[in-house]
This record gives structure tokens, sequence and C-alpha cells, in this order.
């Protein structure tokens, strides 16, 4: 008879025998969606090569559902391996901030929680709610029957103008807030919006970050607990407590946000270098890195036929429109069929500038398009 992990795992077999008959490429928008990802893990991980980025994206994708399968499987967080400082997953640890990533099967963090029986606020975006909440909702519901439990369970969205006093409460009235500290799409850095955001170093960069969690920390002297899941290469589960960040009385309330930040990312830092394939903040991140500075080109000696920049830009099809894609800049340039099949074949091409004119080859150059 086989044991439950070995259920599990043939669980995943038959997800991972699902997934692969996908052709992938033929699904639509996943061309851009890759050049995005290409691009983000270029930018953060410039050490990791060009070739190895679309097995990556691949895995990132059986990764999601991965995920989903766990958050519809109940038994998968009796199986969970907890590591580190596990013990402030206890209710008898009192109320906590438990901040988490989009790495592994993220979702199971709350799933640990709930049947500890700890009172638990989970702080989600509206998109995310509306995808994930009735499956969410769903699994605590069929954890309450399986296991006896009666603790609270409550979604706060973060777009909700009431959000921060409703958290700030809750955490006074005892219970635990699980907040994405790695952010959502819909989170993203708007106009307006720079009061709420501090800036951090997130590997050889700076992003954005949202400082609210600092603040309902040191308002309430609540400890920040980072808390990371990933899986093994034996598809097994982790969820590892780090070092709590404790906030000291009567501190400057600013000071301590920026460096719980910094802590929470440089936390964090070490576990997407081992399992970069795991997390799904690559899909959105770009939209938190501060912008950097394109590196100043090589200028082309004359006499040297130019060639097409591919450190910096990618050439992909947007609902079939060719589009030349700035892999720093994040920015998309719809271009003719003509252009883009000169830019492919540049080494048949005796003279680029007479054949697309001398100002639009000028542009070319000025953009760095060619080099």
């Amino acid at each position: 008879m086989l044991t439950a992990k070995q259920l599990y795992k043939q669980e995943l077999e038959n997800c991972r025998k699902h997934f692969e008959q996908v052709d992938l490429e033929k699904e639509q928008g996943y061309l851009m969606k890759f050049t995005t990802f290409s691009a983000t893990v270029g930018n953060l991980l410039p050490d990791v090569p060009r070739n190895r980025h679309a097995t990556m994206f691949s895995q990132l994708l059986l990764q999601q559902v991965f995920t989903t399968f766990d958050q519809e499987c109940l038994a998968a967080g009796d199986l969970v391996k907890l590591r580190g400082a596990h013990k402030m997953l206890k209710k008898e640890a009192g109320p906590r901030i438990y901040c988490t990533y989009h790495l592994g099967s993220y979702r199971l963090l709350t799933s640990i929680l709930f049947r500890q029986g700890v009172d638990c606020v989970l702080l989600v975006g509206s998109n995310m709610n509306r995808a994930q909440g009735d499956g969410m909702a769903e699994h605590i519901e069929g954890l309450r029957k399986k296991h006896g439990l009666t603790n609270v369970f409550r979604v706060v969205e973060t777009g909700s103008p009431s959000a921060g006093l409703t958290v700030l409460r809750e955490l006074k009235a005892g219970r635990s807030l699980i907040v994405y500290v790695d952010g959502s799409p819909e989170t993203a850095p708007e106009a307006g919006d720079e009061a709420q955001f501090l800036s951090v170093r997130f590997g050889n960069r700076r992003v954005k970050t949202r400082k609210g969690v600092g603040y309902l920390s040191h308002a309430t002297g609540i400890p920040i607990i980072p808390v990371v899941s990933y899986r093994q290469p034996d598809m097994t589960n982790v969820l590892h407590c780090l070092k709590p960040i404790r906030p000291i009385a009567q501190s400057d309330r600013e000071i301590y946000c920026q460096e719980a930040m910094q802590q929470i990312y440089d936390a964090f830092w070490p576990f997407l270098n081992q399992y970069p394939e795991q997390w799904e903040g690559w899909n959105y991140i770009h939209s938190f890195l501060e912008p950097e500075m394109p590196k100043d080109g090589l200028s082309r000696r004359g006499g040297i036929r130019p060639a097409f920049n591919e450190e910096r830009y990618s050439l992909c099809d947007l609902q079939q429109a060719p589009i030349l894609f700035d892999r720093q800049l994040y920015q998309t340039y719809e271009i003719t069929e003509d252009l883009r099949d000169l830019l492919l074949n540049l080494n048949g091409v005796e003279s680029v500038e007479e054949v697309v004119g001398e100002e639009i080859f000028g542009e070319l150059l000025e953009m760095e398009v060619l080099r």
C-alpha cells in the first residue's frame, strides 16, 4: 500500500505528464511573457546563461501547476518540512507578521498556520483574491472539517481604502498577518504613490517596496517573521522560518521601516539564487525595479559592419505584429516586417544605412539597436 508521501508524488507526476503535453510556444502570449521573464532574469541574475532561460520559464510554469494542486490537496500540508525558527508558526508564539514570497508552493504557509490554530489575516491584492480566493476559502473550510478547527481566517484586500486600519485592528486583537512582500502586478508603484514605497537593494539592482509591513510592525510592537517556501528536488515542500525582525520601542519609525524591509529582501536573496525557477515574481518584479540608465555602448568604428544588439534587445511578435523589445527599459516598439527581417539578417547586407536611410540608421545607432 502506498504511503501518503508516495501518493502525493504520484499525483505530482500526473500533473507533470499533463503539463508536458502542452505546446507552450503555441499558447497565446507565450513569447512576450517569456521575453519579459528572460529580460528580468538577465537584469537580476546576469550570471545565468541566456540559453537556460527557456528551461527556467518552463519549470516556473510547471511549479505554478504544482502550487495550484497543493492548494486543492489538503494532505499536502501534512507533508511539509519545517526548518529554522519554526516554533514561531505555533499559536503560542502570539500575533506575528509573517512576511513571505511567491516562491515554491507559497500558499502552504497559510495552510500550516491555520492548522496550527493561528488566527490568520491574509493580505492580498483584489485580482489575486478574485483568482484564488475561492480556492483558498475551500481549502480553509476543508481544514476546519478535517481537523475540527475554530480559529479565525480572514482575507483583506490591499486595494481597499480601509485596509491599513483593518489590519492594524486585527493585529491589536491578537491575530497574525500574512503578507507577500515581493509584491504582485496590481500593487506596483503608480504616480502619486511615492510616499507608500521605499527603495531597497535586490541583488545588483534596487527595487521599490511598500513600507506598510514595517509601519505595522513598529506601530504594534509585533515582530516580523520572514518565511521562505521552496520545493526540494525530491518534491518535498519546505517552509523555512528565518530570524525574527523585532521593532525597538521608541525608535525612529522611518529608519526601522527601511532597515526591516532591507533585511526581508536580503533574507530572500540566497533562496532566490538557489531556486530561481520557483519564483513567480519574475513575471512582475520589473514593475518594481528602479530605472537604470543603459550602459554607454562602445562607439562603432568606421568600416565595421553593424550588428544587432542581442544583449539589450529581443525580437518577437505581439498579436502577429513584429515587436522590438528593450530588455533594459522594458519598452516595446512596433516595427515593420522589413525591419525585423533586416535585423535578423544583417550579415547579408552590405550597407544597412543605404537600405533604411540615414535618419532611421541614426536612430538605430542612438538607441543601441545596432552596435
